[in-house]
């Protein structure tokens, strides 16, 4: 008998044979017909399912190719001697009865010697799984090689060891933050799904002597510099769910530890730890006597815990503190500008004990105020669960009373507004009264949910536009749309028929005119594009030299410049073709200087410090 065939005798068919949408029937036919083992498939059993309506010659082409797999994994394991001369009670510490067997010995028995074992079923299969899926290290790099793209490579690298931004790789790709941040994801599960599928904890016990630890050094040693990106895959939290190995005081433990990680595990550490989980994580490990008092203030400290009074905070910078004082002390909802940036930070500092811009508040002028205010907004934009109430106005979600069930009932409704894009202000506008009676009254808050609520399973993102999320991957530009909106009617057109066409809100439309660079406003109520302005070349060019001859220090007067336009000579033909207001004259300065923002009295150059 061939060892295959042995071994095939051990193997039940329902483990071995992929459980997926078409495997599944036949599982199930196997069932009915009390066929348990890899043994009982035969050519006799495949005919007699062949017949079952559905089952074409594909899929029992299927089955014999994950038969003649099963028994590759053991033909090509003999290829690894490193993995062939290790004993099975290193690699499998549990299992009784296999002292001193080495994995080719073992996988070499007959029937009578296996026997004699007395090894249940379930321990055979882990032994054989093990033994015929395990992988030396060498091999396991290779095949991640083979599968990642030196495209998918550089992400990791620079995600995992350069610690580069979602936002900076996504520019230098040319994709959108969310995008890259998909594209991670997936290429993380391949990595983790290779490491599970090859053992890589075993092979790592082999290559390092059947140390119950590496220190980090030696892990780096063994995966070679031009892999460090995995070693640091293998020290995230996303590895904290699977029992392979962790980085703990800069070592990686092994399964021999496994009570040990069962607890550590099942804490599901958070960014902000209260007084009370630390007593919890002390109490949890008293039952291990090599883990003292001073070993659980490392464990605290090593997974970037941070103490600020009654709290331990993650040690990544600014943004936890803001987000531990929002979460924990922030009440009602908080305006962060520059009149009261001081009195927030100050308390921040007060009530934490912390230093949260302590430097700068030394010495605070207006701008310096402005440019604070504003880096806090920035960072409270990158964290979970803080949200708008108001313009500038924000809060924890926890803090908000609303209809939580009612909102949600909502769905269907503001999708059916539009298919691409959700406008909150204009939604908002739309379902005001329903809203209110939920709980929730702005088009701040009405866009924060939404997007809390729906961003993953709408694949929700943000372009820029005032209040819009995006839905799916149309890459919805509201700039775009309108300049084509615009083009298509071919005329000018009055900002009242556009919202009515395109249901936009009034602040959105103006925020997609003052961000497009193609749009001129001919007065107050009217819009169209740069091509519908009568100007000749000549006059464009005397225009841009009035324009630039009237900056007053960044500063542009749009009375004082339609004044010059009207005396000068050279723009006779141009106000006779054309309705010159404040309105018009602005929206062409800003098209042809885009860098002069403002009004229409009005225009200021970006970097003014005036």
């Amino acid at each position: 008998m061939s060892t295959y065939n042995l071994w095939s005798n051990y193997l039940r068919i329902d483990r071995f044979i992929n459980s997926d949408e078409k495997k599944l029937k036949f599982l199930n036919f196997c069932s009915d017909e009390n066929i348990k083992y890899l043994s009982e498939i035969n050519e006799e059993l495949l005919i007699k399912y062949s017949s079952i309506p559905g089952v074409g010659p594909g899929r029992i082409s299927d089955i014999k190719n994950d038969l003649i797999e099963i028994k590759e994994r053991l033909l090509n394991q003999k290829n690894y001697q490193i993995i062939m001369d290790c004993r099975l009670d290193k690699i499998i510490f549990h299992i009784k009865n296999i002292e001193n067997i080495t994995v080719g010995r073992f996988l070499s028995y007959s029937k009578d010697e296996i026997d004699n074992l007395h090894l249940s079923i379930n321990d055979l299969e882990k032994i054989y799984e093990i033994c015929t899926t395990t992988l030396p290290l060498n091999e396991t790099l290779k095949k991640i090689n083979l599968t990642l793209s030196p495209e998918d490579i550089k992400l990791l690298i620079d995600r995992l060891e350069k610690n580069k931004t979602l936002e900076e790789i996504g520019s230098q790709r040319n994709i959108s933050r969310e995008r890259t941040r998909q594209i991670e994801i997936k290429l993380k599960q391949i990595v983790a799904s290779i490491f599970k599928n090859t053992n890589l904890n075993v092979a790592l016990k082999i290559q390092s002597d059947f140390k119950d630890e590496i220190s980090l050094e030696e892990m780096i040693g063994l995966f070679g510099h031009e892999h460090l990106y995995l070693v640091s895959f293998l020290k995230k939290n996303e590895i904290f769910s699977r029992p392979f190995y962790i980085d703990f005081l800069d070592l990686f433990l092994f399964d021999r530890r496994e009570r040990f990680f069962k607890i550590f595990y099942s804490l599901e550490f958070t960014n902000i730890l209260t007084t009370e989980n630390v007593k919890t994580i002390r109490t949890s490990f008293k039952s291990f006597k090599w883990v003292e008092q001073d070993e659980i203030e490392k464990i605290i400290s090593k997974l970037g815990y941070e103490k600020h009074g009654k709290y331990y905070v993650q040690n990544s910078g600014y943004k936890d503190i803001l987000e531990l004082y929002f979460v924990k002390l922030v009440l009602h909802p908080l305006r962060v500008d520059e009149n009261t940036i001081k009195i927030i930070v100050q308390d921040i500092n007060t009530k934490l004990e912390y230093n949260l811009y302590s430097d700068e508040l030394t010495n605070t002028s207006e701008s310096s105020s402005i440019y604070l205010a504003r880096r806090l907004e920035g960072l409270l934009s990158r964290i979970d669960g803080i949200i708008m109430t108001d313009s500038r106005t924000y809060i924890h979600i926890n803090k908000i009373k609303y209809n939580v069930e009612a909102f949600i009932k909502l769905k269907d409704t503001i999708l059916s507004f539009n298919d691409n894009y959700i406008d909150s202000i204009a939604v908002y506008k739309n379902l005001e009264k329903e809203l209110n009676i939920i709980g929730i009254y702005s088009d701040h808050v009405f866009y924060s949910l939404f997007k809390y609520h729906f961003a993953q399973e709408l694949n929700l993102t943000t372009n820029g536009n005032s209040r819009v999320l995006t839905i799916g991957d149309q890459e919805f530009n509201r700039v775009e749309e309108l300049e084509k909106f615009i083009e298509t009617e071919g005329k000018i057109l009055e900002k009242n028929y556009i919202q009515e066409k395109l249901n936009y809100s009034n602040v959105s439309l103006n925020n997609a005119i003052d961000n497009s660079n193609e749009i001129i406003s001919f007065d107050r109520s009217f819009i169209g594009l740069i091509d519908f302005v009568s100007i000749t070349k000549n006059e464009s060019e005397l225009f841009k030299k009035l324009v630039l001859n009237n900056d007053d220090d960044g500063n542009i007067l749009i009375p004082e410049l339609i004044s010059k336009i009207n005396l000068h000579k050279g723009f006779k033909e141009f106000i006779k073709k054309n309705s010159i207001n404040k309105y018009f004259i602005a929206s062409l300065v800003r098209y042809h200087f885009p860098e002069y923002k403002g009004g229409c009295n009005l225009l200021s150059k970006k970097n003014n410090s005036k």
